[in-house]
């Protein structure tokens, strides 16, 4: 472990704190439940267990702490030669210069074999074959610092701030760091590649005969997929990723696991573990998390497709006056086992108006329905009418009628034929009331003598 200075003790303290109340946060979701207890893991430095479909982080033990990446430095190795490979196909010679740093475990290869980039790659993700990661660097980028110049490339744009690589291998170096956050991002990208997991999780490879060798069989080292080397620690539904250890940052294991409906995906992060005559804790604390995620989450339906969540009134209707509202679609969520949907989850819904007008189709989206669980919001779907509604022309029409006695048209013409009559009848009785003076003699005065 690098030495740690006051202020790297302080900041680190901080982080651990900050880690914990975020954990808390996240895990907000799943208090008050039971099953959800998380496992107490022995003699691990750092710790995570995520999950795919609710990209959401269950676990969290000393997560920004930094510790030495040992053999999950081979998860970018792999990566990065894989992305910048496009023919796998195409043959390496192996020179002096590749095997003259190669310390620890590996494969053997002999300066002058031909191998391809596919059966370095196996020979790495199956193995965790040094030499086989410096043949890679050298075919990808030229040497090995060019290489592990693109590892810590890669690891910026994953936001794995805290993870510095300075070998491709993992042999120990002071200034190689990581933190079990960091190696969480950098999995669930290497997830994200499927002929990474496909090659992590073979159990057995046969290197073909080449000019200098014969075949070669090689073994998954990692004991969570393969039961060549310890059947103990094997774990039914992993698929992957890497495990190893160097004396002086302790044993790692990176994990995917699937249930075996399919249904659930997890990433175990176990960083810094230690070992005993009888126990590997890397393995035994993956195994607790796995177990403990398993068992106590899961994916629940909270809202059926058939049933009811509210009516809305319909207007204009020839038989009924208001139709039932379910569903579009069954909505699934991510939740601890023992869960009480009836009492827990709490079902609301807002229409899109006060009501509906006839005529209604079936299916008709009419509003949407709002699922969550305390505070915390499940999610949303759409709701639609559970049948047909037609339509009474006689109400339509009255209706119609009455919207039109309500138009500003209707209005200003009313008002306008009002101002109207009123002007005709003045304008008439003026006109009448000329015409009968016309009609009345003038008085002429008497004469008298």
């Amino acid at each position: 472990m690098a030495r740690k200075t006051q202020r790297d003790r302080v900041r680190r303290a901080i982080s651990f704190f900050v880690s914990a109340v975020v954990l808390l946060s996240l895990c907000s979701l799943f208090a008050g439940a039971e099953g959800a207890e998380p496992p107490v893991l022995e003699k691990v430095g750092s710790a995570c267990l995520y999950n795919v479909e609710s990209d959401s982080v269950l676990y969290e033990l000393n997560p920004e702490e930094e510790v030495f990446p040992t053999s999950t430095v081979k998860i970018m190795t792999g990566i990065v030669a894989l992305e910048n490979s496009p023919d796998l196909k195409k043959q390496v010679t192996v020179t002096d210069k590749m095997l003259e740093s190669v310390r620890g475990n590996a494969i053997g290869f002999l300066p002058g074999e031909v191998v391809t980039v596919e059966q370095a790659l196996f020979c790495l993700l199956v193995n965790n074959a040094n030499d086989a990661a410096m043949i890679l660097a050298y075919a990808v980028a030229g040497s090995e610092a060019a290489f592990v110049k693109m590892m810590n490339d890669k690891a910026e744009s994953l936001a794995a701030w805290k993870t510095k690589y300075v070998n491709c291998t993992g042999m120990h170096d002071e200034a190689s760091v990581t933190t079990a956050a960091d190696t969480l991002k950098i999995a669930k990208y290497a997830y994200s590649l499927d002929r990474f997991i496909e090659i992590t999780s073979t159990g057995h490879y046969v290197v073909d005969a080449t000019n200098l060798s014969a075949a070669r069989d090689v073994y998954n080292r990692n004991c969570l997929v393969s039961k060549y080397y310890k059947d103990e620690y094997y774990y039914e539904g992993v698929v992957g990723l890497n495990a190893g250890s160097t004396p002086q940052g302790g044993y790692c294991a990176v994990t995917v696991a699937h249930d075996p409906e399919g249904e659930v995906t997890y990433v175990a992060v176990v960083m810094n573990a230690e070992t005993d005559d009888d126990t590997m804790y890397n393995y035994k604390g993956t195994a607790d998390l796995l177990d403990w995620g398993f068992s106590s989450f899961g994916f629940r339906e909270v809202l059926g497709k058939k049933q009811v969540v509210c009516e809305i009134p319909v207007k204009l209707a020839q038989t009924v006056d208001y139709v039932t509202l379910v569903p579009a679609e069954s909505l699934t969520v991510f939740l601890p086992a023992d869960v009480d949907i009836a009492r827990d989850v709490t079902i609301s819904c807002r229409t899109e108006s006060d009501y509906l007008e006839a005529p209604v189709k079936l299916g008709q989206k009419a509003g949407v329905a709002m699922v969550s669980y305390g505070d915390d919001m499940l999610g949303t779907v759409d709701l639609v009418a559970t049948s047909d509604v037609s339509r009474s022309e006689l109400l339509y029409n009255m209706e119609r009628i009455k919207e039109f006695t309500k138009s500003p048209f209707f209005i200003a013409t009313a008002i306008a034929l009002v101002v109207f009559t009123l002007l005709y009848v003045l304008i008439k009785a003026r006109y009448n009331q000329k015409k009968l003076r016309s009609r009345v003699p003038a008085t002429r005065g008497r004469r008298y003598r």
